[in-house]
């Protein structure tokens, strides 16, 4: 299946298993002078760093100097629990929470969650997004190659976007593992964590309680690139109930043969109700869910005829569908391109910040 942030810790793999060979190798070869050693190494390194720049210049996950320390993990956002102990300030933030579920056999994660300039100031509610990032990746993916918060924040400030709360979990449990957001068998259930909104040992219940959202479909977004795009089609089609609109980048209709057999053991059952191009044509919508599909040209045939497939199915039900192009290859690149256009629509589909009244419409 596609893959969008692999490329830069392959890089570092690859590069690690070439110094550690080379290093071997000149060691067993007789007659090698040891003096020259560390000038080898200096040059491994170098090719080694040249490899890597290469790399992240395709990927595009690096994008500023100033993110490689959170790249590194040198930076956190500060940690909250909620509203009660944010850090003083008026200004738009991205603060983090630890979340996790033991009835959902969910480990805890880091979640975190940009909150809008006059956020801290006012009392009002506020529409959520949720943004899921692909595999691997981390929660922060969307703040270091998405630039999330420079780009909402300008967008909000030229009035294209309304001020907006947005979430980013961890998708991948910790990096590494290709959920698909599904909810697994005799695992991990990434599906009800993520967009469950009955309980506080979710993602959306924990949100609604600790901070002042606008907790009903009209206040609700799903969005996500390459497996998170998968993940808010999935996601948002199966909960039309809870969720009001959907923006996917990247995205495929199948969660694909290694995580239906990891997750979904295979059964028949699972893998249709995951399966969107399958489930779609008779499924029932709660409430019409409108759709924003941005997919790149120079992708794989095969995908382009999928989104193609998934917008024509969306629009033979009825639903609204608007989709986008970008001259780019599966990569950060592409999210990078499509945010502007993808947070506009979502803002659009989304209800402004306001003050709910006893019907629990805001105002």
């Amino acid at each position: 299946m596609p893959m969008t942030s692999w490329w830069v810790p392959a890089g570092v793999l690859l590069g690690t298993v070439v110094v550690v060979g080379g290093l071997v190798a000149l060691r067993r070869r007789r007659g090698w002078p040891r003096h020259r050693s560390p000038a080898v190494v200096l040059l491994v390194l170098g090719l080694l760093a040249a490899m890597l720049t290469g790399l992240n210049s395709y990927a595009g996950y690096v994008t500023t100097p100033s993110s490689v320390p959170a790249v590194l993990g040198f930076t956190h956002p500060p940690r909250v629990h909620g509203d009660r102990d944010l850090p003083a300030g008026h200004d738009s933030t991205v603060v983090s929470l630890r979340l996790g579920s033991t009835r959902l056999a969910v480990p805890t994660q880091t979640v975190h969650v940009y909150l809008p300039a006059g956020y801290r100031g006012d009392s009002r509610r506020y529409p959520v997004l949720y943004l899921y990032g692909g595999w691997p990746g981390r929660s922060n993916d969307w703040l270091i190659a998405g630039r999330l918060p420079a780009v909402l924040d300008e967008l909000i400030a030229r009035g294209r976007v309304r001020p907006m709360i947005v979430v980013m979990p961890d998708t991948t449990l910790g990096g590494l593992h290709d959920t698909e957001c599904l909810d697994a068998v005799s695992g991990p259930k990434l599906e009800s964590f993520l967009a469950g909104t009955g309980a506080t040992d979710t993602v959306p219940g924990y949100l609604d309680r600790h901070f002042r959202t606008i907790a009903d479909r009209r206040g609700r977004a799903l969005a996500g690139m390459s497996s998170g795009g998968f993940c808010a089609l999935n996601l948002g089609l199966h909960h039309t109930g809870e969720i009001g609109s959907i923006a996917a980048l990247e995205p495929y209709p199948s969660a694909g043969a290694g995580p239906e057999s990891a997750a979904l053991k295979g059964r028949p059952e699972l893998v249709r109700h995951n399966r969107i191009l399958d489930y779609l044509p008779a499924m029932r919508f709660v409430a019409p869910v409108p759709v924003f599909l941005d997919w790149p040209r120079r992708a794989s045939a095969q995908e382009r005829r999928d989104n193609a497939r998934l917008a024509a199915a969306l629009r033979d039900r009825g639903q609204q569908v608007t989709t986008r192009t970008e001259d780019s290859a599966h990569t950060w690149h592409l999210a990078q391109l499509a945010a502007p256009a993808m947070l506009e629509f979502v803002s659009a589909h989304l209800a402004p910040p306001g003050t709910v009244t006893p019907d629990g419409a805001p105002r």
